[in-house]
C-alpha cells in the first residue's frame, strides 16, 4: 500500500526538481526528505530518482509514479475538503485562476456580481498565463481557471464561455492606420509585438503564422498585454491582440484596429476544470454565473 505522506513528499520533490526546495516548502529537513523517498523506493522495490546525475532526474518508474501521485493526492485533498464541507467545518472557498487578459478586462465585473450574490464565500485569486494556470489546476492548487484558447492538458476539461476577435493594432500615426484589413504576409514585414511563450495569445499567433514562418518574423516578446499596447502606441511595431483588450484605447483614439484578412481571427475563452472534479458550493455558484451557466 502506498503511504500518502511519503507519496506527497515524492510529488513535491518531483514537481520542484529539488530536495532542498521541497524540504523548505514542506518545513522538513533535507535528510528527512531523502529518508522518506528512500523508504518509498524500498516499499515499491524500484528506484524513483536518478541520483547519479548533477541535475535531479526522475527514472522512468518515477515519471509514472509522479503522474499517478498528482492525481491521487488531488483526489485525497478533494475527499478531505468534501467531508469538511459536509460537516460544516470550513467556510466555502473558491480558488480561482485567471489569465492576465481576462483578469484585467472581464474579472472585475464577474467578481463584483459573485461577491454581491454570495457574500459568505471567499475567493483566492491566482493569475498567470495559460500554461501556468493549467499546471496549477492539474496540481490542485486552484479549483477552476479562466483562460484563452487554445488550452490543452490531459487531465483537464475546457468549455467555451465567450468569443472574441483577434485584431491588428497600430498607432494613429502608423502607415496602416487608414487600412481596412491586412494579411499575415503584410504583418510578417513589420516588427510584431506579442506575449511570451506559454500564453494563449502567443500560441494563437504561432498557430496563425506557423512556427517556421513566425521564426522569420522580427518579434518583440512582452509579458503583459498593457506593455504591448503601450509599445504600439509609441510606434515600436504592430500587434495581434484580443479586441476586448483595446476597446478603451480605440475609443480614446490612442490606437487603431485593422482587421486580419485571410485567416481565422476567432478568439475563444474557456473555463477549465480537472477531469472527474466535483465542485463545492462556492465553485458551483461561480460556474452558474452568466456567461458560464454550467
Amino acid at each position: 500500500m502506498l503511504d500518502l505522506h511519503r507519496l506527497r513528499i515524492f510529488v513535491y520533490v518531483a514537481r520542484l526538481g529539488s530536495f532542498t526546495r521541497a524540504a523548505s516548502l514542506l518545513n522538513m529537513t533535507q535528510p528527512t526528505i531523502s529518508q522518506q523517498i528512500a523508504a518509498l523506493e524500498g516499499v515499491l522495490g524500484v528506484q524513483l530518482i536518478d541520483r547519479d546525475t548533477r541535475k535531479m532526474r526522475l527514472t522512468p518508474s518515477g515519471t509514472v509514479l509522479y503522474d499517478y501521485g498528482e492525481r491521487l493526492l488531488n483526489l485525497a485533498d478533494e475527499a478531505v475538503a468534501a467531508v469538511k464541507n459536509e460537516a460544516g467545518l470550513t467556510k466555502q472557498l473558491l480558488k480561482l485562476g485567471v489569465g492576465h487578459t481576462l483578469a484585467t478586462y472581464i474579472l472585475p465585473d464577474l467578481l463584483s456580481r459573485y461577491r454581491t450574490q454570495y457574500a459568505d464565500y471567499r475567493v483566492r485569486l491566482s493569475t498567470g498565463n495559460t500554461g501556468e494556470l493549467l499546471s496549477k489546476l492539474s496540481a490542485g492548487d486552484i479549483d477552476i481557471a479562466l483562460v484563452g484558447s487554445p488550452a490543452e492538458h490531459p487531465d483537464i476539461l475546457v468549455t467555451p464561455f465567450m468569443y472574441d476577435q483577434v485584431v491588428v493594432i497600430v498607432s494613429p500615426q502608423d502607415e496602416w492606420a487608414g487600412l481596412v484589413s491586412v494579411t499575415l504576409g503584410q504583418i510578417a514585414s513589420r516588427v510584431l509585438l506579442t506575449r511570451e511563450p506559454g500564453s494563449a495569445l502567443y500560441t494563437t499567433v504561432s498557430r496563425l503564422f506557423g512556427d517556421e514562418s513566425l521564426a522569420q518574423v522580427e518579434t518583440i516578446l512582452l509579458g503583459e498585454t498593457e506593455a504591448i499596447k503601450r509599445s504600439v502606441e509609441l510606434g515600436l511595431g504592430v500587434a495581434l491582440i484580443q479586441k476586448i483588450a483595446v476597446e478603451r484605447e480605440v475609443q480614446q483614439g490612442t490606437l487603431r484596429t485593422v482587421a486580419l484578412s485571410g485567416a481565422d481571427d476567432t478568439r475563444t475563452y474557456l473555463i477549465a476544470v480537472r477531469k472527474r472534479y466535483i465542485p463545492g458550493d462556492a465553485v458551483a455558484a461561480f460556474m452558474n454565473l452568466p456567461p458560464f451557466n454550467l
